[in-house]
């Protein structure tokens, strides 16, 4: 029951992006999925520090969470997995300084995860995921 309500409000959220922004401002983060957001927003800020020094941040961003969307799609929004993560991790040589744990943990809290499908993973936008790096 909690986790349909919950899964109700973050579809209500994610049907405009500057609401789903709004919604991540506002949920307060266990301990732990807050040490491992603010986790990977350095270990991102340190790749695009030494990468993309000469880009704006936003740009920088925008190209990570493009690289990191899968081809699924909730409420006609591109979504990022814990699989998009990983692979970007992998891809910018930091795949051994996050562990698969830490990055479910994050989605786990701040996405959208299906009820009845045990294979499934959780989900957040493109907008969550921006949200999420651009807090450092």
């Amino acid at each position: 029951m909690i986790s349909t309500i919950v899964s109700s409000s973050l579809r209500l959220a994610a049907s405009s992006s500057a609401s789903s922004v709004a919604l991540i401002s506002q949920r307060q983060l266990s301990m732990a999925a807050a040490q491992s957001a603010n986790k990977l927003s350095s270990i991102l800020e340190e790749y695009r520090a030494q990468n993309y020094a000469m880009e704006l941040p936003r740009r920088f961003r925008q190209d990570i969470v493009k690289a990191a969307s899968s081809s699924r799609q909730y409420n006609d929004q591109a979504t990022v997995s814990a699989d998009g993560i990983e692979n970007v991790l992998q891809n910018i040589g930091a795949g051994n300084r996050m562990s698969r744990s830490e990055i479910d943990e994050i989605l786990n809290e701040v996405g959208v995860c299906p009820v009845n499908d045990g294979d499934a993973q959780c989900v957040i936008s493109a907008s969550q995921m921006i949200e999420l790096i651009s807090k450092h």
